[in-house]
């Protein structure tokens, strides 16, 4: 059955074991919980209202469902029997704990039991990454390919990261530049010293890229980063000063500005290069003393 409700598309229910528990051996028959123990799922009702929470996005959607099943699926009408007979079962096995519990979202049972599974927010993840943002989850989707797409997200990652690494270290300027922004936009906020040696400065991008990879190649993509360097140059020659956390001042301008105010005014006088005060921020940076 083809129908823009249906998707050709393969997820598995994946259990998300907490730490601290009991058992800790993941191999152990009561790992998770006992084998052959199993978790009930049918519609939800919202904690709050004490309503039933609607698995459908639109009534175009539940009729759809509807009529593939041949029955009346409003989850608002009282005494439903469908929904007083649905249940989903997930049962502990071996299969379960290392692959999952298949859902095929191109079969017309098994995408209305994810859409009613999705109603769980407090117990079941969307997604595999958001699994750990909330202690309450007990499982979580995968998509067939995830465990793909991350190697090859990996070892697109590796590749960028040897590049932009290879670029940076040719040039201590370079290096000091990017710790610099980076670090402006960690909850560090440093400045590097500019008598850093070459092995100093190699060692901090090192650790950034060994603790903090995205925030590397972020750091390294930002589309601002040229002005954020200026900022920090001129930061560290006096000529615009940081206030506390987030705010700017720039010498001879009564204004203060946050980063993104600070980032579009010097890029609208970095355009026209008529502003006196932009001259001489322009001037100080690049002033040896």
């Amino acid at each position: 059955m083809e129908n823009k409700f249906l998707q050709n598309k393969v997820v598995y229910l994946k259990p998300v074991p907490r730490s601290g528990g009991m058992v800790t051996d993941q191999k152990h028959i009561a790992y998770f919980k006992m084998e052959g123990a199993y978790d009930s799922y049918t519609l939800k009702m919202d904690e709050v209202t004490k309503r039933i929470i609607n698995p459908f996005k639109s009534n175009e959607e539940m009729e759809f469902f509807s009529k593939a099943f041949g029955e009346d699926l409003n989850p608002l009408k009282p005494n439903n029997l469908f929904w007083q007979r649905y249940e989903i079962k997930i049962v502990k096995t071996p299969e379960l704990m290392t692959i999952g519990k298949k859902f095929d979202l191109s079969d017309i049972n098994d995408a209305l039991a994810y859409r009613v599974l999705l109603t769980w927010t407090g117990e079941i993840a969307p997604s595999w990454d958001d699994r750990l943002k909330s202690a309450t989850v007990r499982y979580a989707f995968m998509e067939e390919d995830y465990e793909e797409k991350q190697a090859a997200e990996e070892l697109d990652e590796t590749f960028k990261i040897g590049t932009y690494y290879g670029e940076l270290k040719v040039s201590d300027k370079k290096m000091k530049e990017f710790l610099d922004v980076y670090y402006m936009n960690s909850p560090k906020q440093i400045m590097v010293p500019e008598d850093y040696s070459t092995s100093l400065l190699v060692n901090e991008l090192n650790k950034i890229i060994k603790t903090d990879k995205k925030g590397f190649i972020r750091t390294f993509e930002d589309k601002d980063f040229t002005t954020k360097a200026l900022i920090c140059k001129a930061v560290d020659k006096g000529v615009i000063k940081k206030i506390g956390v987030g705010t700017y001042v720039i010498d001879g301008v009564s204004s203060e500005y946050s980063i993104n105010e600070l980032i579009a005014q010097l890029k609208d006088w970095e355009e026209t290069k008529s502003d006196p005060i932009y001259a001489k921020i322009i001037a100080v940076v690049k002033s040896k003393k």
